[in-house]
């Protein structure tokens, strides 16, 4: 990394962090969010346009450089929706709703040096989540184009810069102090994948007093870095993921691929775990049915999901329980209250168009 690197990136979190300075708000507790933000970009596609560019319908198409005039359209166009995305992001988001004056979220991640950057902090500092973001110069934000035509969904990705998030951007001042003194640390499986050092650094120095939360992710991520996670578990205090990724993260460690959620939990359980700490708390959602509960003691519990809910959008869903849990849980400690609110947040969350906590 270059010294004009460095002292980029730190301008960039200290301009943050002096808007933050000037907010007056009470922040009785922090959240800090760890992931890969996207800008997420939603807008009506046709026949031409997908033959243009080579999209799928009911497809997903990793982008390349001729996507670049596509994203710039649809990121001009009046017709199109953007929102600030990324699973980890998303929590984020949701988190501070829940947590409204009670305290501060954090997101911290990678972006590049383009407009597509700004416009992501732009809106997380208008939803009150203050962004330490990390910017590259030789990599592009990361935007995730959805196209809806004929009913059927057209997805193109560019993740850019971030997947570029590095151990080295965790010495970084503003994050470094950020990471040290919150009380909640939230991070997604997928930099399992692409940055490991991250997720093995921040649970090596993360204090006993800090809540330190992974969401599985995906299910290539349990199956393909099981040693990787492993490793990790025995500091994670709050492990999300939903009924297919703790299955094949069971399955992985076991090699049962008959296994049922309920098996899944018990293997992930009797993983290794720090003895001067609370027993481990494992959240699995499934969909429209119930939210199961492990915490340690000796009943799995079960958290009823509303089942008259008109859903327009699922996406998200997940990203939403974690944060609201998050967000409940770090100021009640009740396991319960959390799980509620999660599920609550979830409600909400697929009733509008994206993650978005702030639809009405």
């Amino acid at each position: 990394m270059t010294a004009d690197k460095n002292l980029s990136l730190r301008c960039k979190c200290s301009e943050a962090c002096n808007k933050e300075s000037m907010a007056e708000t009470n922040n009785e507790v922090c959240l800090v969010f760890i992931g890969s933000p996207l800008l997420d970009i939603y807008a009506e596609g046709d026949e031409t346009l997908l033959k243009k560019f080579g999209l799928q319908k009911d497809g997903c198409l990793r982008a390349t450089e001729e996507h670049d005039l596509l994203f710039r359209d649809l990121f001009l166009s009046p017709g199109s929706r953007m929102s600030a995305g990324g699973s980890a992001l998303n929590a984020a988001r949701v988190s501070k709703w829940t947590l409204g004056s009670k305290g501060q979220v954090v997101f911290i991640g990678c972006v590049g040096c383009d407009e597509y950057g700004e416009w992501l902090s732009d809106q997380l500092l208008s939803e009150d989540v203050l962004p330490l973001y990390v910017q590259d110069p030789n990599e592009k934000t990361g935007i995730c184009a959805c196209l809806t035509f004929d009913g059927m969904r057209s997805m193109c990705t560019r993740h850019g810069a971030s997947a570029k998030f590095s151990k080295e951007h965790l010495y970084m001042e503003d994050i470094q102090n950020k990471v040290k003194t919150a009380h909640c640390i939230f991070i997604v499986g997928y930099f399992v994948g692409h940055s490991p050092e991250v997720v093995s650094m921040l649970a090596e120095n993360c204090s006993p007093l800090q809540v330190f939360s992974v969401s599985l992710s995906a299910e290539y991520i349990c199956r393909e870095y099981t040693g990787a996670l492993s490793k990790v578990i025995p500091r994670v205090d709050v492990l999300f993921g939903n009924e297919v990724e703790m299955k094949a993260f069971a399955t992985a460690l076991r090699g049962d691929r008959n296994i049922t959620v309920k098996e899944a939990i018990r293997v992930i359980r009797e993983l290794q775990r720090f003895p001067t700490l609370p027993p481990r708390i494992l959240i699995v959602t499934r969909g429209s049915d119930s939210v199961l509960v492990d915490d340690g003691s000796e009943h799995l519990h079960v958290f009823d999901v509303p089942q008259d809910v008109p859903v327009v959008d699922s996406v998200g869903c997940g990203d939403a329980l974690a944060g609201a849990f998050l967000a409940s849980y770090v100021v009640s400690r009740d396991i319960n209250l959390s799980v509620k609110a999660g599920i609550q947040a979830a409600v909400k969350i697929a009733q509008v168009h994206g993650c978005n906590p702030l639809a009405s």
